[in-house]
């Protein structure tokens, strides 16, 4: 009689085994799926990383050629990190009279543009008027 009234405590080996089971087939799809979009995140970090590389040096050159930007839209493309980059730079006046506001628009990924903009002054000759 004793072994009749008592009550059984906890899960079966059996019943935790079916448990395992169903939880396992509603989380494996769920961890599948957020595996493949940190991958895909992290290549579109790596473009957008590299495309702000491309509008720095963009930029760099333009600072550094002894031809001041003209107003005006320019495209383009560049060589870096193995791959082709088409780029746009944008061009306009400002307030300033020696200075331009340029925007460069760097092309990655498929879809994804990457934009920079900032100024581009002109170049002065900074020679003493007794050397010149």
């Amino acid at each position: 009689m004793n072994k009749l009234n008592r009550r059984q405590r906890g899960l079966s080996l059996l019943e935790l085994l079916i448990a395992l089971a169903v939880f396992s087939i509603f989380i494996l799809p769920m961890l599948s799926g957020l595996f493949s979009s940190s991958v895909i995140a992290l290549g579109n970090s790596k473009d957008k990383t590299l495309a702000n590389f491309v509008a720095q040096n963009h930029f760099a050159e333009l600072q550094l050629d002894d031809d001041w930007p003209s107003i005006g839209k320019k495209q383009g493309e560049t060589e870096y990190a193995g791959r082709t980059w088409e780029w746009e730079q944008n061009v306009v006046g400002t307030e300033v009279e020696d200075m331009r506001r340029v925007t460069v628009s760097v092309l990655y990924g498929e879809e994804g543009v990457y934009t920079m903009t900032g100024f581009v002054g002109k170049k002065t000759d900074k020679r003493s008027p007794a050397r010149r």
